[in-house]
């Protein structure tokens, strides 16, 4: 009895020990067809309590066919239908074996994240693969309660990682009656499901080790809706929004307009707007960062081989949405005047700095190649890399450096700058 009692004590710890959970998470909590201007409008407190503390828009555009199908194949996998293959609700002609969920990807660098979906609309759960979830649970149509009752069941699990969530009130109401803010049961739809927003991040905020975990939340919809419908490109059904919350995340509206749209001849996708819009497809890649910082991999630089291998869509808001931490004792950088050939006109912008290990220089390249060097506090170069291609964002590694001043010289062209950049461990 009591070897038996051991070897189930040795093989429950060996289990925890391969499924240990990170401090790194995401939950994401999905809401079928909420327009903008409904949200905006409706009495909802505790939605209203996120964006008072959270990242948020309220111009988010549809850029594929605003059908849950598609429009959620977007969310979670970072590409459009053109590449996912999912134009309607019957998930025909998926591609989500070339492109599947972002659960599925950060397993691809952490095997043991543990992800588990729980929906109330069964097509997402029945017809999609390739996800990367350890667990699907289907809860009845419309049923908050039963809803509830399972997300806090998984919200128990200390080693649960990701979890992603689907009710589908909102929709069915818009369905039965008109998807307006002049529609009282289309409204009273997201004010009941206010209120279950406001369970969830109770249940959320009770895990025994909250405080110790960093927990990257968004509330999203699909698509809005016209009359008792969707699936057209008016602005009702494309014009979306979305918020990011959490314990490390800034309070910021974004504001952008439409981008244009993959499904539409005479509205085409213009990529200048675009690289400014949050969009659908943003909110995969900006969890699966979070996911895997401590790789120091973004999953939109396809200057990366595993950026390019994954080919995304979306951007990563990340280094936008998370609180930028200052220390103020350090030394200043030196004045451009301080340092030979800088021109002071090359904006460059850093974060985060102080750092850890990977940090971000944001500027325009202007189709020049970039090179640049990373210095010490003594002048020894400890990194540096010519002919770099980039867009707008220059990613550096410098977790094997130890902590200290470091100096980052940065060409582009005939323009050269200095930044420095502050490490802690």
């Amino acid at each position: 009895m009591k070897k038996s009692t051991l070897f189930a004590a040795l093989l429950a710890m060996l289990t925890c020990t391969a499924f240990a959970s990170q401090k790194r998470k995401v939950l994401i909590l999905g809401l079928d067809g909420v327009r903008s201007d409904a949200l905006q409008q409706a009495t909802t407190p505790h939605i209203d309590s996120l964006i008072a503390g959270g990242f948020y828009t309220y111009d988010s555009w549809c850029l594929g066919i605003t059908v849950s199908g598609p429009s959620w194949s977007t969310i979670f996998t970072g590409v459009w239908y053109p590449k996912h293959g999912v134009t309607d609700n019957s998930f025909a002609g998926s591609n989500y074996n070339q492109y599947p969920y972002f659960p599925k990807r950060a397993k691809e660098l952490l095997p043991n994240i543990n992800a588990v979906q729980i929906v109330d609309w069964s097509p997402m759960s029945d017809q999609v693969y390739n996800e990367g979830y350890d667990q699907k649970i289907v809860r009845t149509t419309n049923d908050l309660a039963a809803m509830l009752a399972a997300t806090q069941v998984q919200l128990q699990n200390p080693n649960l990682d990701v979890l992603n969530l689907h009710v589908d009130n909102i929709d069915a109401a818009g369905h039965a009656s008109g998807f307006s803010p002049s529609n009282a049961a289309y409204m009273s739809a997201i004010q009941s499901v206010d209120t279950w927003v406001g369970q969830v991040m109770a249940a959320l905020r009770a895990r025994p080790n909250y405080a110790n975990e960093d927990w990257l939340v968004f509330v999203i919809t699909d698509h809005g809706g016209l009359g008792t419908s969707h699936g057209g490109n008016s602005n009702e059904e494309r014009h979306i929004w979305w918020i990011a919350t959490g314990e490390n995340v800034q309070h910021k509206q974004i504001t952008a307009v439409d981008p244009g749209s993959y499904n539409m001849a005479t509205n085409p996708v213009d990529t200048n707007l675009l690289k400014k819009a949050p969009t659908q497809s943003d909110i995969a890649v900006t969890a699966l960062h979070h996911l895997i910082y401590s790789t120091g991999i973004r999953p939109d630089d396809k200057s990366t081989t595993q950026g390019a291998a994954w080919n995304l869509d979306g951007k990563s808001w990340l280094d936008s949405i998370m609180v930028p931490t200052v220390d103020t004792t350090t030394t200043p950088p030196p004045t451009p005047s301080a340092v030979p050939n800088v021109n002071a006109n090359f904006d460059v912008k850093i974060y985060p700095n102080p750092a850890t290990n990977l940090i971000t220089l944001w500027f325009d390249p202007m189709g020049k190649p970039v090179s640049y060097a990373v210095t010490n506090a003594v002048g020894q170069v400890v990194k540096e890399m010519t002919q770099v291609s980039m867009q707008e964002k220059l990613n550096i590694d410098l977790g094997s450096q130890p902590a200290g001043n470091y100096f980052i010289t940065v060409i582009a062209g005939d323009r050269k700058t200095v930044k420095q950049v502050v490490l802690t461990k």
